[in-house]
């Protein structure tokens, strides 16, 4: 297991970090509820959830380098466990990286490197002093978001130019039609998927439909050069494996809390779907599923 650190560099009066940092990082003035402090949550979260291919980042290096800026600082929002934050490094090579995230529990295990740096904050009042970062990304996040206040806060921190990366993922489709009708009725009518959060049924405490949709009817407002790309990743996986994924879901474990139902236990819904998968795939002979991973891609300039 990782150990968490926020580094001593960020403790430090350097070129670039100031005291309003150190005291971003630690108030906690706009901290809100930890949705991933489930208990093990955190943990499967870095194992099963999907990765970001090398495609996606490539993307992410071609506009960055077309828009003319250097790479000294990129900042990751809502880091969880450094999935974007280590590509950042290792395969764009920005010389520091600082993953921010309002989860201790998330960031406790996070994937340790050398110029990645993580600390406890909000995205709301990220703890990054003014036009300091050429590159900031938030993956799998920003539908937890008020919109208008976060992209300020976005251009607060980004030099004038910077790339502003949105990526995030919709519901992966299962390709076996019968399993599939399935898990959508599961998702749909369990979790309350399409329905508006607070709304009776919705186990969601964020915007599953502007999420699934790719944020297609957003406005990036105050960015310039705005690019949108899906990528499709077809992967073979066990039942078990794409169980364990499903779990994660913030919506999951709030069904069983609110319902006061017993994880695994006969009247867990995901459990549910489980078996009857399962049940299709023994009369099939399949040991594997094919699940389709919609990945998206948003590309921006802050302009001036």
């Amino acid at each position: 297991m990782a150990a968490f650190r926020v580094s001593q560099s960020l403790l430090t009066l350097r070129q670039g970090f100031t005291p309003r940092l150190v005291a971003s990082v630690f108030r906690g003035r706009r901290m809100s509820t930890d949705h991933f402090g489930h208990d093990g949550q955190a943990a499967d979260y870095a194992v099963y959830r999907p990765k970001y291919s090398r495609e996606i980042f490539a993307l992410i290096e071609k506009y960055h380098e077309y828009s003319g800026m250097e790479r000294s600082l990129a900042v990751d929002i809502g880091t969880g466990t450094g999935q974007v934050a280590i590509p950042l490094s290792k395969q764009l090579q920005f010389d520091k990286v600082i993953g921010v995230d309002r989860s201790k529990a998330q960031l406790e295990h996070a994937t340790q490197l050398d110029g990645v740096e993580y600390a406890v904050g909000d995205a709301l009042d990220i703890p990054i002093d003014d036009g300091r970062a050429s590159l900031l990304t938030i993956a799998q996040t920003m539908h937890w978001l008020p919109l208008s206040e976060f992209f300020a806060e976005v251009r607060r921190v980004l030099k004038i130019g910077g790339t502003f990366a949105v990526l995030g993922y919709a519901i992966p489709e299962i390709t076996h039609e019968e399993i599939q009708k399935e898990f959508r009725a599961y998702y749909v009518n369990t979790l309350g998927s399409t329905l508006p959060v607070g709304a009776p049924g919705c186990y969601w405490d964020c915007d599953r439909v502007i999420l699934d949709s790719g944020f297609e009817s957003t406005d990036f407002k105050g960015f310039k050069d705005v690019t949108r790309t899906w990528v499709k990743d077809s992967q073979k996986t066990s039942l078990d494996a794409h169980i364990s994924y499903l779990t994660t879901m913030s919506a999951y474990r709030t069904y069983l809390q609110r319902n006061s139902v017993e994880r695994g236990g006969k009247d867990d819904p995901l459990f549910q779907f489980r078996d009857k998968a399962l049940s299709v795939m023994q009369a099939e002979g399949l040991e594997q599923l094919e699940v389709i991973y919609p990945y998206f891609l948003i590309l921006a300039q802050r302009e001036i």
